[in-house]
């Protein structure tokens, strides 16, 4: 036989492998649990569900057989659902909800979900029953009437049901909240930004899914200024982005990013320090007590807090302090009772030079507080000669 015939037949032998591989793996999918035909070859977790809304239904479920070649339980399941209530179409997110629950309390809190707890979950108010807004949806009645306008407006309500078979639950949320504000395009794209991080019921975040549709840009740049926005909410409760422009907004971000790149590079490590024990003076009487502290900064961390907390540039010191040629100290006063004022930070020089003394911004000492300084200066020996 001739090398080309040879050739020839080890390729037909090849092709005729592959088929027969082919067909054995088909066989092998197929030679599983029979897939369901009927109403009763159901899961009884699937049936139990439909059985639950059976008062709604506009066919029998036991007449049902399945249309689909798909042979995925869940599948099937959804084929039953749309036979026994469906009479007009509706997005496949809300399709979704009869199979997985939607990862979000719907509580007006503008923290993370993953940092909400479960004590917070138990502790909230019901959810919505999507269940419920699909048989609304799909019959033909009024989602924003009957079901949604706690959570949307009539408009949003409208863009919830003409979202893409892309979308989420979740994703549809947020969609709409945009949708009713800017194109489709950009509604696409907050969609799928970190805002599926939060609750759809947050005030605040509904408030940038807003600001993000009258201020079209990158998903990255919205996931950017997000993580900007949750930082600042956290520092300020009261932060909010009514009445801000986007330039604003970036030179804010600009400002944080540049902090945390200072961060990075002051945080870490820690020293002895001085040999000074932290410690604290009362004055006044009874109710009007005012505590004043001492404590000593000994950690790149607590360093750059400080610098942050004062707006100073203490965080540059942190070389001085590992090397032992100066210590740090934070006086702040508590009153009244339960509220600690910022106070001053004071650099003490190796020797027991009290070198600087400042408060917020740079600012002087005010008289309390230089007198509380010169009174721990004169109880260790130091020398507090150039603040006076």
């Amino acid at each position: 036989m001739g090398k080309r015939n040879k050739l020839r037949q080890a390729r037909r032998q090849q092709a005729q492998s592959n088929v027969s591989a082919v067909l054995a793996a088909h066989s092998k999918r197929n030679s599983g649990p029979a897939a369901a035909i009927t109403y009763c070859e159901l899961a009884p977790e699937h049936r139990a569900k439909i059985e639950a809304w059976r008062a709604f239904a506009l066919r029998p479920p036991e007449a049902w057989r399945c249309r689909i070649k798909s042979r995925s339980p869940e599948r099937r399941f959804i084929d039953a659902v749309r036979f026994t209530f469906a009479r007009y179409p509706v997005p496949a997110h809300l399709e979704q909800t009869w199979i997985r629950d939607v990862e979000d309390d719907f509580v007006d809190d503008p923290r993370m979900l993953s940092a909400r707890g479960a004590a917070r979950r138990g502790s909230a108010p019901p959810r919505p029953d999507f269940t419920r807004w699909y048989i609304i949806a799909t019959q033909g009645g009024s989602l924003h009437k009957q079901a949604a306008h706690p959570y949307m407006s009539k408009l949003e309500a409208h863009y919830f049901l003409h979202t893409s078979n892309q979308l989420s639950t979740q994703q549809a949320f947020w969609y709409a909240t945009a949708r009713a504000l800017s194109d489709e395009h950009a509604a696409h794209r907050i969609a799928y930004t970190k805002l599926l991080d939060y609750s759809v019921a947050s005030t605040f975040w509904r408030e940038a899914a807003r600001f993000f549709a009258r201020n079209p840009m990158t998903i990255a740049e919205m996931d950017d200024l997000i993580d900007f926005l949750q930082v600042a909410k956290q520092e300020n409760d009261g932060f909010s982005l009514k009445g801000r422009t986007l330039a604003a907004l970036r030179r804010r971000m600009q400002d944080w990013h540049r902090a945390l790149q200072k961060q990075q590079a002051i945080c870490g490590g820690s020293w002895p320090g001085s040999a000074l024990p932290d410690l604290e003076y009362r004055a006044g009487r009874d109710d009007n007590t005012a505590i004043w502290r001492f404590r000593q900064i000994k950690t790149g961390n607590d360093l750059f807090h400080e610098g942050q907390r004062m707006h100073h540039c203490v965080a540059s010191y942190k070389e001085r302090c590992i090397s032992g040629e100066v210590s740090i100290w934070s006086l702040a006063c508590e009153y009244p009772r339960g509220h600690v004022n910022k106070g001053v930070t004071i650099e003490l020089r190796k020797g027991g030079l009290i070198m600087q003394c400042r408060g917020f911004a740079n600012r002087r000492p005010h008289t309390n507080e230089l007198t509380m300084v010169k009174r721990w200066a004169q109880e260790h020996g130091l020398n507090c000669v150039g603040l006076t």
